[in-house]
């Protein structure tokens, strides 16, 4: 069973591709901050469908962590962008179809674990891929959890 009503997912998807770009573009420990994000309260309540945290923006997600960002930064020199929105799209989906925590989740794949998968699974769909990569990391689907 789903995370949360289907109807916040496209909204979490568009949210979190922008949230791992603001990361991505002001912070040079990325994966350390996605990583303490997926661990973090505020996670736990969108993970548990609580439309107050549901409906926040990213940067109310980051000002919650006490992370300053810059609206203006370049982009990463370091970091793809656009695999940063598809790690964003493939947490966010995980999570949700699954109903798996996010920090588990995260601990399972890590951030600079799953940056590294985006070749060749960025070809399939973000619906394979997450099937894919659950395969990989541990049968989430023979664990049950009471959210």
């Amino acid at each position: 069973m789903p995370a949360y009503d289907e109807c916040y997912l496209n909204g979490m998807f568009q949210k979190h591709r922008y949230l791992f770009k603001l990361i991505g573009r002001n912070r040079k420990d990325a994966f350390k901050v996605i990583m303490n994000y997926m661990n973090s309260d505020y996670r736990r309540n969108m993970d548990e469908g609580n439309p107050l945290f549901l409906n926040k923006t990213p940067k109310q997600i980051l000002h919650s962590m006490n992370i300053s960002i810059d609206g203006n930064a370049p982009m990463s020199e370091e970091l793809d962008e656009f695999i940063l929105e598809w790690m964003a799209d493939i947490y966010t989906y995980m999570q949700w179809k699954y109903n798996v925590p996010s920090g588990e989740l995260a601990s399972k794949l890590k951030p600079e674990d799953l940056y590294s998968k985006y070749y060749p699974l960025h070809e399939t769909s973000v619906e394979n891929g997450a099937e894919k990569l659950r395969i990989m990391v541990d049968n989430f689907d023979k664990v049950e959890y009471d959210i």
